[in-house]
């Protein structure tokens, strides 16, 4: 237990998943997502939080596809800071209706016209 009453995070990893490689990485199968399900996901161990978000991408571009009886096929791209792509994704898939999450690719630098705004950069409004 530590300190706060929880399990250690090491000893639990260790319980759920037994590794296939030295590094801590490993193969399991996919049994909780029917989309995927009978497939496997790849895990690893990861970075502390605050390393890891320095390393990801600071922002994505979100393309979403609209297609319905009533509609055209029609796609839109938002771009996304990093740090709002898991409400975001979470946003469009709960209450997106016929708007459906296409793909999400990492984008270094959005389009001024955007007018996304990250962090340390309450200014930028595109033009």
């Amino acid at each position: 237990m530590t300190a706060a009453g929880g399990d250690d995070p090491t000893a639990v990893s260790a319980r759920l998943w037994v590794p296939d490689n030295p590094d801590g990485s490993g193969w399991a199968d996919v049994d909780w997502v029917s989309a995927v399900r009978g497939s496997r996901y790849h895990y690893r161990h990861g970075l502390p939080l605050a390393d890891a978000r320095a390393a990801r991408s600071p922002f994505y571009a979100v393309t979403t596809r609209l297609e319905s009886a009533a509609l055209s096929p029609h796609e839109n791209t938002y771009y996304v800071p990093g740090d709002a792509l898991a409400d975001f994704l979470a946003e469009v898939a709960l209450a997106g209706g016929a708007e459906v999450i296409w793909h999400v690719a990492p984008c270094a630098d959005p389009p001024p016209d955007s007018r996304v705004q990250g962090p340390g950069e309450p200014g930028r409004v595109g033009t």
